[in-house]
């Protein structure tokens, strides 16, 4: 689940500062028509099911993996207005004998690539043994028909600065989203929903000649999870949601969420494992320090931006306040990227400090005495981490994906009005990413004429959601109220831990409790909790990045890179 500035947690109550608006906070919301029409499941037309799909080989040998493309209408509800997309989707059978179930995987986003979840799946032992793995790109990203916002301004103006002048560049790059999305997506926009897209999953269903699905969905995978639940009920099987969006109320309630978590993560579990090993780190021998040194670099990066150059002059990196704050907050998901986000603070306070004294020239030889494979690392994290450095690997696809399905599901608040009041009582509070409330354009999106259906989970098999308490992307609150909505769900609670996407490596009780539960459909007879197994010590060697051990959406996306190769 990403954080909205990409569309691109603190441990104080927010009772007193903030209203959190519910699904009912709708008297300033508007949708792009007047009408609003509630969603419903359509009758699948022959030409769709007739179809059949070549499947192919993709990825190494050893992986297993096939893959093929399936025709979808683009429009759900008017399947014979021509159009068709495609849709790209992976299968990995078990080993020996024939799978007699099949678990679909969806990695969130939404709107995340998610070819890579078959080999994922099937590289978990117990499902190995019976279950064929699916895996797919959803409508508008990765091997299927694209969506796109190429040439929309990003945001690369500080949200901290409440200068009028910079509030209004704010305003105008969100009003201007939609136009740019709209124009470069031709036509297909509107199209991009979740309730377009459990439709496609269930045409998947069919030709794969299965009547009933298990899942596992992460992150915004837990909202497309549950509204599969609520549309296709009789097709429902074993559903595991991990790290929970609210699926029962709105992105907009997921989202105000944020700001609070990410602090959390960020002073509770972040700057006290940093104070702890400060002998090895030199960020502060206490937590209030590390977070000094933060505010410190910050001001100082903001006032002297420093512009490296990498591999020999290669890659130019600027490095200001935002890529700090994206840094900061893009390596709270996982535990395993604390060791080189510290490794990152130190350069960025050194570097600072060489430039301070000796200015660019002194930054740049304390650059080039770093070796090839550090230079490559950090090249490698501001292409991960930096708003706008698409040649660095950042997805068009996948971030107008996220902004279209964020945007078009629920209704929001028109106009800045609302994000700005929202900046105003987040950001003192919760400083990390609260002021980025602005920069959303779903505040000025002109929506399709969609209502979908609120899911509830009456009549249907158990449902088991999986909680980390320290979520920064998916707060523990937003899993607790959902919980407390949706019927017949039994949450799976991970303590003192924070990771975002917990099964698959990160806690050994909760994916017993997974596999015990996707394998033979005993759920806990009620809720459970699984004590965090702690944050490992720094490493002794420079810090690797992105080798994806122990964090499951990093092995899901290196299994999705390592198949997209193949596509045609």
């Amino acid at each position: 689940m990403k954080y909205l500035p990409l569309a691109v947690g603190l441990g104080l109550s927010v009772a007193a500062v903030l209203v959190v608006p519910g699904s009912g906070a709708t008297a300033s919301m508007q949708s792009g028509q007047a009408e609003t029409v509630v969603d419903r499941p359509h009758p699948v037309a022959n030409k769709y099911l007739d179809q059949k799909p070549h499947w192919y080989l993709c990825g190494e040998p050893e992986m297993r993996t096939y893959c093929a493309k399936i025709t979808v209408p683009r429009d759900w509800a008017n399947q014979y207005s021509g159009n068709d997309l495609q849709i790209a989707v992976s299968k990995v059978a078990p080993a020996k004998g024939k799978p007699s179930r099949v678990v679909f995987g969806n990695p969130g986003g939404p709107g995340g690539a998610g070819l890579g979840m078959a080999p994922y799946l099937a590289s978990q032992a117990p499902l190995a043994k019976d279950h064929l793995a699916v895996g797919f790109d959803p409508r508008g990203t990765g091997g299927s028909s694209n969506v796109s916002c190429d040439g929309a301004p990003g945001y690369t103006m500080d949200a901290r600065d409440r200068d009028p002048a910079n509030r209004d560049l704010i305003a105008e790059a969100s009003a201007m989203a939609h136009t740019y999305c709209d124009r470069q997506s031709r036509g297909l926009l509107p199209y991009i929903t979740t309730a377009q897209t459990v439709q496609d999953i269930d045409l998947i269903r069919q030709l794969l000649g299965y009547d009933k699905i298990d899942y596992l969905g992460y992150s915004g995978g837990t909202w497309l999870g549950a509204y599969y639940q609520t549309y296709f009920p009789e097709h429902v099987g074993r559903f595991v949601l991990d790290s929970n969006t609210d699926f029962t109320k709105t992105w907009l309630d997921t989202f105000v969420s944020q700001p609070q978590a990410f602090e959390r993560r960020f002073r509770e579990d972040f700057a006290p494992w940093a104070a702890k090993y400060d002998d090895q780190l030199h960020l502060g021998s206490s937590p209030g320090a590390v977070i000094r040194l933060y505010e410190r670099l910050r001001r100082t990066l903001k006032e002297r931006p420093a512009t490296e150059e990498f591999l020999d002059g290669a890659v130019n990196v600027t490095y200001d306040e935002n890529v700090l704050d994206q840094m900061v907050s893009g390596d709270m998901y996982s535990k395993l990227d604390f060791h080189s986000l510290a490794a990152d603070l130190l350069f960025l306070t050194d570097l600072s400090a060489a430039q301070a004294k000796g200015g660019p020239r002194a930054a740049q030889r304390h650059v080039d005495a770093l070796s090839p494979a550090r230079q490559r690392q950090l090249v490698k994290r501001a292409g991960r981490e930096a708003v706008g450095l698409r040649m660095l690997g950042a997805d068009d696809a996948e971030d107008a994906t996220f902004t279209a399905i964020t945007c078009n599901d629920t209704v929001w608040p028109q106009g800045r009005e609302y994000g700005e009041q929202l900046a105003a009582r987040l950001g003192p509070h919760f400083p990390l990413v609260g002021w980025t409330m602005t920069q959303n354009p779903c505040f000025y999106w002109d929506r399709p004429n969609l209502t979908m259906p609120t899911p509830t989970g009456k009549g249907l098999p158990t449902t088991l959601m999986v909680q980390s308490v320290h979520d920064p992307a998916t707060s523990y609150s937003l899993a607790a109220s959902a919980h407390s909505r949706y019927a017949g769900s039994r949450l799976l609670t991970v303590t003192g831990e924070g990771d975002h996407g917990v099964y698959g490596g990160v806690n050994r009780c909760a994916d017993r409790i997974v596999n015990t539960f996707l394998t033979t459909g005993v759920a806990p007879a009620k809720d459970v909790s699984c004590a965090g197994e702690g944050i490992p010590a720094p490493e002794t060697a420079e810090p690797g990045f992105d080798d994806g051990s122990g964090a499951p959406l990093r092995k899901i996306a290196g299994f999705t890179k390592a198949i997209s190769g193949y596509l045609p």
